[in-house]
């Protein structure tokens, strides 16, 4: 416990500010009354033990109370309070400022460690406070009962250990009394169970006897498991050597078995040779028969070769004689045209250089026109062949026709292609649509199957509240 060396009230009461030091040994506080004197003790009280509680001790036209305490050891315990606070601030030599708060109607542990004045616990209802008393109290325990001076006294002295011990002793008693009542009647009962096994010491050596009885049989009865192990390996030896000398007899000759199996594995293996070069054989008749076919099928192919190049000559010499032929009909209308003006020039008497230069040209124009007749003549000749043997070709406007058809034929069955490919296109982007769409759907129903199992675990409807049937789901 510390002394109290210094107390300071801050607008507490009729304090404004007042410091009060106490020296050692007794200290009398004197003065008029109502100045104040028992405001001093009851600060001190409301800054150790909380009391009084409620704010009717601070000053009137104050805005804060506040009282500080300093102890001996020079700690300083400072309860201060205000409009919006109300805390302890505790300051140790040697170590940090403490502010404590939210402490409600209870002092803190510390500030109550740190002045050591705690009040005397007599029983679960009853605290004695014995460090300070207020004005009106009477000398120590003189106001208090009997029975609280009794306990106070007891628990000053340490009488209630050993009152606790008595009472603990006096419990514990009892009910060893009672565990002994109890343990006699189970002991009791025991014995009367126990009777019926009075015998047990006979029937224990009879059990032994039985015992050693047993271990006997089970030792025969191992012996006649190995005998009959033995029994039967032994038959089974007997049969083996029987199935020995019949293997024995069927293997006397193995000499000659083993030549034969020799000569009959060469037999197979030719055998295999020679079938394998009868598949070949059947293979090349069916080849030669297969060649046979198409060669009567193309032994005409080298006619057919030499008449469409004779063929293809008489066109190409055809298309020859018709340019030929453009250009006598050319030469035809010339000749006629310089016959018109030798006819019409006949009328000149007088004839120059000049006309005669012109008739130089032109009987120069009338040999080579001479040598082209004869040079057509030749050819009419062998257009007269051509058209012999065009004839005898087929129609220049069905081969056109047949071309276009070709032609046409081709494109449409390129179009067809052009379809089909789309087609195949659209089938794949269909299976893929539909994989997509399978896919969704079971997506879809593993979601609505959770959505489900969720529903049925919470047990109620999100957007209505009422309880979903456990049924619903079946």
């Amino acid at each position: 416990m510390n002394n109290i060396k210094a107390v300071r009230l801050e607008n507490f009461q009729s304090h404004l500010d007042t410091y009060v030091e106490f020296s050692d040994g007794l200290n009398v506080i004197v003065g008029q009354s109502d100045s104040g004197k028992t405001a001093i003790l009851r600060g001190i009280r409301w800054a150790l033990y909380n009391q009084p509680r409620g704010s009717d001790f601070v000053r009137v036209s104050a805005d804060f109370v506040r009282v500080t305490i300093t102890f001996e050891d020079e700690t300083i315990i400072t309860r201060e309070r205000t409009s919006s606070k109300n805390r302890y601030t505790l300051r140790k030599k040697g170590k940090e400022e403490l502010v404590l708060e939210g402490f409600g109607i209870h002092v803190p542990n510390e500030v109550m460690e740190a002045h050591g004045m705690s009040n005397l616990r007599i029983d679960q209802d009853n605290d004695l406070m014995i460090h300070l008393s207020q004005q009106l109290d009477g000398p120590f325990l003189l106001e208090q009962t009997s029975s609280i001076r009794a306990k106070t006294l007891g628990r000053i002295s340490g009488a209630h250990f050993l009152d606790m011990a008595i009472r603990d002793t006096t419990k514990d008693l009892s009910q060893l009394n009672v565990r002994m009542k109890q343990e006699q009647a189970v002991i009791e009962k025991l014995q009367d169970e126990l009777q019926p096994f009075s015998q047990l010491d006979e029937l224990k050596s009879r059990l032994v006897d039985s015992e050693e009885r047993v271990e006997k049989i089970k030792s025969l009865l191992v012996k006649r498991d190995k005998l009959v192990n033995k029994k039967r390996q032994w038959e089974q030896l007997k049969q083996e050597e029987v199935e020995a000398l019949i293997r024995k007899r069927l293997v006397k000759d193995v000499d000659k078995w083993q030549s034969k199996v020799e000569t009959l594995q060469t037999m197979v293996e030719r055998f295999v040779v020679f079938t394998e070069k009868q598949k070949r054989a059947s293979e090349l008749n069916r080849a030669i028969d297969i060649c046979h076919v198409w060669l009567k099928k193309t032994e005409h192919t080298n006619r057919a070769h030499d008449q469409f190049e004779q063929i293809r000559k008489q066109v190409s010499l055809l298309k020859i004689l018709q340019s030929r032929v453009i250009e006598k009909r050319n030469l035809d209308h010339s000749v006629v045209d310089e016959k018109q003006k030798v006819s019409k020039s006949k009328f000149i008497d007088f004839v120059d250089a000049a006309t005669i230069d012109q008739m130089r040209e032109q009987r120069v124009k009338q040999k080579r026109l001479l040598q082209l007749k004869e040079q057509f003549q030749i050819n009419e000749g062998k257009l007269e062949h051509v058209m012999r043997v065009s004839k005898q070709l087929p129609d220049e406007t069905r081969l056109l026709k047949k071309h276009d058809m070709i032609a046409k034929s081709s494109e449409r069955f390129r179009q067809i292609k052009l379809i089909q490919r789309s087609l195949l296109d659209f089938q794949s982007r269909l299976e893929d649509g539909k994989r997509y769409m399978k896919k969704q759907a079971e997506e879809q129903n593993r979601a609505e199957q959770q959505l489900q199992e969720v529903l049925f675990a919470e047990g109620a409807c999100p957007t209505c509240g009422q309880e979903i049937c456990k049924h619903a789901k079946e």
